[in-house]
């Protein structure tokens, strides 16, 4: 058979521990790559640290689980005491995690990333963020579409507009009405009883 040759490709399944692995070094690399943590002290960074301290490890499993209001609470350990998170750390992370849901929105599924760059997220931060406004999962801002549902009580037909037949006067200064659209389309076939629809 000629022309029928290919390869094959195999999916790649990782075991649990190396997929919490995976999961934890994407975080530490989204925080360097995106958010533009030091590499040299990523895990003594106060955001890691506060994270850390949370239980927030692994991005898919916890961090994109976050709300604002566990931000708010972060805490971490500082000259062995339990400090809260300094404040421009906080707007960082409540950036990070809207700049997240933000592009998963627009995406309409969850993003990879570390396909963004730090560029992307300064942009977002600078000009779309707003640290007033609750950070809405990207699943949740899908159902809850507002311009869809103002659209649909725009379009929705008023009761005004369509007039009901009450009575058979009506019918027949409708039906010549419709006969008349339909003859100026030439679509009178539709409607023409004698008509017989042949099937090849």
């Amino acid at each position: 058979m000629r022309g029928t040759m290919g390869t094959a490709s195999t999916v790649v399944a990782l075991a649990p521990a190396e997929q919490k692995k995976a999961d934890e070094d994407r975080l530490l690399t989204a925080f360097v790559d995106v958010c533009g943590v030091p590499h040299a002290n990523i895990k003594r960074h106060p955001i890691v640290l506060a994270l850390k301290h949370a239980g927030v490890a692994l991005f898919h499993a916890d961090f994109i689980h976050v709300t604002a209001a566990d931000v708010d609470l972060l805490q971490h350990a500082k000259s062995g005491d339990l400090v809260p998170l300094e404040l421009n750390f906080k707007m960082i992370l409540r950036a990070f995690l809207a700049f997240h849901h933000h592009e998963s929105h627009k995406k309409c599924g969850g993003i990879n990333i570390l396909d963004a760059t730090a560029a992307q997220f300064k942009n977002f931060r600078n000009s779309e963020c707003n640290p007033a406004k609750e950070i809405a999962p990207w699943g949740l801002a899908l159902s809850k579409n507002e311009g869809l549902s103002n659209w649909n009580k725009l379009v929705k037909p008023s009761a005004r507009d369509f007039k009901p037949f009450c009575g058979a006067n009506d019918w027949v200064d409708y039906k010549d009405g419709f006969m008349i659209t339909l003859e100026a389309q030439n679509l009178t076939h539709l409607v023409n009883p004698t008509h017989v629809v042949v099937l090849r």
